[in-house]
C-alpha cells in the first residue's frame, strides 16, 4: 500500500522556521505546544480537526494493469477537511503582537505553497489574544495568540498486487491447454 497526502504540519513547520529567520524574529517552531520556559518564545502547531469531507461510495479512483510487470493497482481517493491551530507563545505581550503580525503575513505566503502541493480551500481564522498570570500554564506570565488554518487535503491510497501469468487452463471437463 502506498498513500499520498500533504503533511501540513511538517511543511508549515519548515516554512515558518525559515520565514521567521529571514525576518530576523527569534522564534522556535514546534509541532506541539511548548513544554518548558526555555522553548519560549515559540509557535506551536496543533491539529484541531481532521474529518472526511466528501463521502463517495467506495471512493474508487480507478484501476490499472501493467502487463509488463503483471501488476494490478487500485486507487482510492477522498478529501479530508483539516484544521491546524498555529499559536504564538511569548513572555512579552508587545513582542507576542509583533511576532503574531509576522506569523500572519507568513501564513499568507504559505497559502500558494500549500495550494501548489495539492491543498484546496485554504483559509485562515484568527483567534483572540490570551494570557495567563495564575501560574497554571507556566510559573510566570505567558501570552499567546493563534490563527486557525483550514483546508481540504487529498488522500490517495494505492493498493498494488502482483499477479501470476496464466500458464494454462482446463476446458470441457478435462482437456488441458498450456500456453
Amino acid at each position: 500500500m502506498e498513500f499520498n497526502s500533504v503533511d501540513v504540519k511538517e511543511e508549515l513547520l519548515q516554512f515558518l522556521k525559515k520565514g521567521f529567520k529571514e525576518n530576523a524574529v527569534r522564534m522556535n517552531v514546534f509541532k506541539s505546544d511548548p513544554q518548558t520556559e526555555t522553548e519560549l518564545p515559540c509557535v506551536g502547531i496543533n491539529r484541531v480537526s481532521d474529518s472526511e469531507a466528501a463521502h463517495i461510495l467506495g471512493n474508487f479512483g480507478g484501476d490499472d494493469f501493467d502487463r509488463d510487470v503483471l501488476q494490478y493497482s487500485e486507487i482510492h481517493s477522498t478529501h479530508f477537511q483539516e484544521s491546524m491551530e498555529v499559536r504564538i507563545w511569548h513572555t512579552n505581550a508587545d513582542e507576542r503582537e509583533r511576532a503574531y503580525r509576522v506569523m500572519k503575513a507568513l501564513l499568507m505566503l504559505f497559502r500558494p505553497v500549500a495550494v501548489s502541493n495539492g491543498l484546496l480551500s485554504f483559509s485562515m481564522e484568527a483567534g483572540k489574544d490570551e494570557s495567563d498570570f495564575t501560574g497554571q500554564v507556566a510559573p510566570f506570565p505567558v501570552y499567546w495568540a493563534s490563527i486557525v488554518i483550514s483546508y481540504l487535503n487529498p488522500l490517495d491510497v494505492q493498493v498494488t498486487e502482483r499477479v501470476e501469468a496464466i500458464s494454462g487452463f482446463t476446458v470441457r471437463g478435462g482437456v488441458r491447454i498450456d500456453g
